[in-house]
């Protein structure tokens, strides 16, 4: 065989999320979103003592994660920002952690890792975020990978809010069997929902600036829905529960990765999704 057949059965490195879509205000993973990744993805605090420990994508896959959990359970105190801009998502409050090892198994989805959330008060917080998508028209696009648990009412994957008013948001949510994605101030309120199934695996992807929100879910489209919004005021962001001047709605059921830009990459869509689906073989 000669050296150019040789250097063909080398691994290619596949491109990252991040590397085939730059710009991201906030991405959260447990892989490594680019090649050049090599910083923690999760803080995890174990139910034995306490203790907490940061932990890289591979660390998580590896066996290494579980072994500092030993027997026991293992709690995301903070989901690491990949996009450098330090956004990340924390939960303090021991009993509000969402978990990611059970009884020393790291919790996995379709035999990947994966945080599992409760239900009940789970949650992880990256306020600073909000300010970034708050004002007039401001552009967001947003792509996730999640699964619902049956059971749970209006089950909210993510939200932007406002701390101090009940009418401000950008939510997106499971409901009544579909995904959907809803925007609202003091004058309206848009939902779009797919057909598509939500107690099943799926990567949601929306695009919204407050006058347009259109959303996908597993690659198929559905309606855009049009209004026009104004100034929306938004200084508060959660993983897995409806944020506005209290918290409700929390997510049960387990969600891999979410990614936010603040630009509309509508058009790129497809590649996102389809990188997602490749990584985590949905």
């Amino acid at each position: 065989m000669s050296p150019m057949n040789n250097r063909l059965l080398v691994p290619r490195k596949v491109p990252g999320l991040l590397d085939l879509v730059p710009g991201a205000a906030a991405a959260y993973s447990l892989r490594s979103l680019s090649r050049s990744y090599a910083d923690p993805v999760v803080t995890v605090r174990r139910s034995s003592d306490d203790a907490e420990e940061d932990f890289t994508a591979s660390e998580v896959a590896d066996g290494t994660l579980a072994a500092f959990c030993g027997a026991g359970d293992g709690f995301v105190k903070q989901w690491w920002d990949q996009s450098g801009n330090a956004n990340h998502a924390s939960q303090t409050t021991p009993g509000y952690q969402p978990k990611i090892v059970s009884s020393g198994v790291v919790i996995l989805e379709e035999g990947k890792p994966a945080i599992q959330f409760d239900g009940s008060d789970d949650s992880l917080d990256a306020n600073a975020l909000a300010s970034t998508f708050s004002g007039v028209d401001k552009p967001i696009s947003a792509a996730t990978l999640f699964k619902c648990a049956t059971g749970v009412s209006y089950p909210t994957v993510f939200s932007f809010g406002n701390s101090a008013v009940t009418v401000q948001y950008l939510i997106l949510r499971s409901g009544l069997g579909v995904v959907e994605v809803a925007v609202r101030d003091n004058a309206f309120s848009g939902i779009l929902s797919s057909g598509g199934d939500a107690l099943s695996q799926n990567i949601a992807f929306f695009f919204s600036n407050m006058d347009t929100v259109a959303l996908r879910v597993n690659g198929i489209a559905t309606d855009e829905d049009s209004a026009s919004l104004g100034t929306v005021t938004l200084n508060v962001f959660s993983i897995g529960c409806f944020v506005r001047t209290t918290k409700s709605q929390f997510f049960q059921g387990t969600i891999q990765e979410l990614v936010i830009y603040p630009a509309n990459i509508t058009a790129q869509a497809e590649l996102v999704e389809g990188n997602t689906a490749w990584s985590y073989s949905v």
